[in-house]
């Protein structure tokens, strides 16, 4: 029969209709087979696809870091530029630029830690100042690092004057690091809000024509002779990163060496 189906296909359909009947069986057969592979690879890619979704998260919070420390670095770069730019202040002097390291939390002390120490110069009460005028001063200098308290600090005080009419006064901190006080002031005094208040530089402390802060406000006390003068630092003390320490001594010693040349020379011309 097989011989005969062979050189004759009596059976091919008889073994079509097999085919047909056996094709749901094999089919249910190989049904877990495919089941199997297409939930592998369904899982695989899945799991590819959320470590590839974890290392792009990975690589955009990178980004993004890398985003906020290039703006940090810019508002740096901006800060160091004023510092820089003030040097029309000091034509003079010698200058070093310092880096906070820490800051005093105590409110009712006002002071900051600066990364610069007697190694690099600085002496305890040499002046500190910012981009915009008068920070404070150097309180306890140490070889490596130094301890400075602002002048906003109830502790601190110096001898300013207006800029305007040159009327002097004691310029000292309250606590508030957003205030300063003016005492000694009468009440004819020639002053008004928004003058510009700046040091004398007859306190031996502060080289004069610097900038220190702006009038706020003045009240008039009844049965005083004095009046009440508020005044806002001009550097935002609460904000600073770096300070600008200077050496007044040298510019005082290089003037004086001008004025004994100067003299020399018109003693020489007039004898």
């Amino acid at each position: 029969m097989m011989t005969v189906d062979h050189h004759f296909n009596h059976l091919r359909t008889v073994r079509q209709s097999i085919s047909v009947a056996m094709y749901p069986i094999e089919y249910l057969a190989s049904l877990p087979s495919k089941v199997y592979n297409w939930s592998t690879e369904s899982f695989s890619s899945r799991n590819k696809l959320l470590r590839d979704n974890a290392a792009l998260r990975a690589e955009q919070i990178r980004l993004e870091l890398r985003l906020q420390k290039l703006a940090t670095l810019e508002e740096e770069n901006n800060r160091l530029r004023e510092l820089l730019s003030s040097a029309k202040y000091f034509k003079k002097e010698h200058v070093l630029i310092g880096e906070l390291l820490s800051v005093d939390l105590d409110p009712y002390r006002q002071r900051i830690v600066v990364n610069k120490g007697t190694r690099d110069g600085v002496y305890e009460g040499q002046p500190l100042l910012g981009a915009k005028g008068i920070i404070g001063q150097i309180d306890k200098a140490g070889p490596f690092s130094s301890v400075a308290i602002l002048m906003t600090d109830p502790n601190h005080a110096l001898l300013g004057e207006v800029a305007r009419s040159r009327q002097r006064s004691l310029v000292v901190g309250t606590g508030n690091i957003e205030k300063l006080e003016l005492l000694h002031l009468t009440n004819t005094a020639d002053i008004k809000i928004g003058d510009l208040v700046i040091t004398s530089g007859l306190d031996g402390r502060y080289p004069s024509d610097y900038p220190i802060a702006e009038i706020t406000s003045i009240q008039q006390i009844s049965g005083e002779a004095f009046v009440k003068v508020e005044a806002k630092p001009l550097v935002k003390l609460n904000t600073i990163r770096e300070v600008l320490l200077i050496w007044p001594g040298e510019q005082k010693s290089e003037s004086n060496a001008e004025n004994n040349s100067a003299d020399q020379k018109s003693a020489m011309i007039n004898p």
